[in-house]
């Protein structure tokens, strides 16, 4: 991750999340509540069985699995392998069933929109059963799951956009009890620009065959991460509810202001607060213990592949840090933020050993270090989105384990020469 990120106001990555949460608690100290806007929080008897747009099937905790959810999941998993293999004409072999996971990083969301766009040039694309997003990658997977027909789409967002398109900065309004050093409604624009009617009605095609996206927030009163099953809320036609479940996913705690999520529980009306859900977990596949909700007894075999697009570089030079207290701090915090992500990792792989799965993990190459002028720079991102899709128009190096179980010298020494194969074994 590199100095950038971890210093600029407005980028959407897992330093900044830190930093500005830091800030904004210095801000309201001086503040006032006048522009803190008035709610009606889930109290703590109910807040877990809050329903949000009348769909109690439609998200569940992230971070472990009770009964009713691992019963929810193995149907949905279970229906969803039937109707996939229904889909593919019932073959004898069964199904390669390819999952993806993006993590998020900001603007370094170009890598993965990147990679997708070459690896459609390539011509080996998987159509992916299971997409997952957080943050950034929340963003993105929407359009990696509908397929290569919204190649365009990521290309816009990643090459065309800029700051503006993001963030309307309000550091005045932080002052007095606003809830967010920037307002997020360029981001909401753009969120509707690109997720209308027809948009919903491809993410619903995809579920009924079969496929699954998953989108995951982080519920700020319970401090516990939430998944949220884009597909159920797209064949229910909850656009709103879809758009603002992206919107929470990239909102920054601090720096953007929570995103309010109208629920109901025991017939009265509460508003939750939902942000990043990269607060809770970098990447991520499932909940916690989600191997334990997979069907066993399916009629027919089936081979997993795990791909994880890892949107931040997860090897840094070693650069001296400057004597400068907001570089100490940011560059602390990155390494904090880095450590967090290998532990994600780790789950992760333990989680795919469990399944059956194969893993397989990519992330921004060490050798990119293209120049920056704002958060959201258009030519920062063009550059890493054309890296990046060259990367995936030619041997994309797959990791088959996570960087914590490589070893630190290792694997700088296979990023920095390019090996003949990257397993990290």
């Amino acid at each position: 991750m590199r100095n950038r990120e971890a210093v600029g106001l407005l980028a959407l990555t897992p330093s900044i999340r830190r930093c500005t949460v830091a800030a904004l608690g210095v801000l309201t100290l001086a503040g006032c509540a006048a522009l803190t806007p008035e709610r009606n929080a889930p109290p703590v008897e109910l807040y877990d069985l809050a329903v949000a747009a009348n769909l109690p099937d439609a998200r569940y905790w992230g971070d472990d699995i009770d009964e009713r959810s691992r019963v929810l999941i193995e149907r949905e998993v279970r229906g969803g392998m039937l109707r996939a293999w229904d889909h593919a004409g019932r073959p004898a072999e069964g199904l390669d069933i390819a999952l993806l996971a993006l993590s998020g990083g900001g603007p370094d969301g170009a890598f993965g929109a990147g990679l997708l766009s070459g690896w459609t040039e390539r011509g080996d694309r998987p159509a992916f059963h299971l997409v997952t997003g957080i943050s950034v990658g929340a963003l993105i997977a929407p359009f990696a799951f509908v397929g290569p027909d919204y190649d365009r789409a990521l290309r816009t967002m990643f090459t065309e956009l800029d700051t503006r398109d993001v963030a309307e900065r309000q550091f005045v309004r932080a002052m007095f009890g606003a809830l967010g050093l920037a307002r997020t409604d360029p981001l909401r624009r753009q969120i509707e620009r690109f997720v209308d009617d027809d948009f919903l009605q491809r993410i619903a095609e995809g579920r009924r065959e079969g496929r699954m996206l998953l989108v995951g927030t982080t519920n700020l009163d319970a401090q516990r991460g939430v998944i949220w099953d884009m597909g159920k809320i797209a064949e229910a036609g909850e656009l709103e509810l879809f758009r603002d479940v992206l919107l929470a996913s990239a909102s920054i705690p601090g720096a953007f202001p929570p995103v309010g999520i109208e629920v109901e529980a025991e017939g009265r009306r509460y508003t939750e607060f939902h942000v990043d859900g990269g607060v809770a977990t970098s990447v991520f596949v499932g909940p916690t213990r989600a191997a334990d909700a997979l069907p066993r007894d399916l009629p027919f075999p089936i081979q997993r592949r795990l791909f994880v697009i890892m949107n931040n570089s997860l090897v840094v030079p070693y650069r001296p840090v400057e004597n400068r207290l907001r570089e100490i701090v940011a560059r602390s915090i990155s390494g904090l933020i880095r450590a967090q992500a290998d532990g994600d990792l780790i789950r992760m792989y333990v989680a795919a050993n469990l399944a059956g799965a194969d893993f397989r993990l990519t992330f921004v190459p060490l050798g990119f270090d293209a120049p920056a002028e704002s958060a959201f720079d258009r030519q920062y991102m063009t550059a890493l989105f054309e890296t990046a899709r060259e990367i995936g128009r030619g041997e994309i190096p797959w990791w088959e384990r996570p960087p914590a179980l490589i070893g630190r010298q290792r694997l700088e020494r296979v990023v920095t020469r390019r090996p003949d194969a990257a397993t990290g074994r």
